[in-house]
C-alpha cells in the first residue's frame, strides 16, 4: 500500500459548502445525515425532507433522514415540504 492508497483520517472531519434551495450552506461535514443538512440550512426536518440533485437525477432522503450520507463540495440539494399543499 502506498501513501496515496492510505485513507486520509482527517478527511472524515473536513467540511464542504453545498447549496440547499439555491442558498449556500457552509460547514457541512462530509459525512452527515440529510436531516442535519436541513438544520444547517435553517429548515425544519420535521416538516421537510432533503433531495440531492445530480443533473436530471433526483435522490430523495424522505425515508432515511437520519442515516449518514457522503456529500461533496458544491453539491446541490432541495428541500421538499411534507405538509399539505395550500389551495388558493
Amino acid at each position: 500500500m502506498t501513501v496515496a492508497d492510505t485513507p486520509d483520517k482527517d478527511s472524515e472531519h473536513k467540511t464542504v459548502t453545498i447549496t440547499v434551495d439555491g442558498e449556500p450552506v457552509a460547514g457541512v461535514p462530509k459525512r452527515t445525515a440529510p436531516n442535519a443538512i436541513l438544520q444547517l440550512a435553517d429548515i425544519d426536518p420535521g416538516t421537510h425532507y432533503l433531495v440531492r440533485i445530480r443533473g436530471r437525477h433526483q435522490e430523495p432522503f424522505n425515508d432515511s433522514g437520519d442515516e449518514e450520507i457522503t456529500v461533496r463540495e458544491r453539491e446541490t440539494f432541495v428541500s421538499v415540504s411534507t405538509g399539505p399543499t395550500p389551495i388558493a
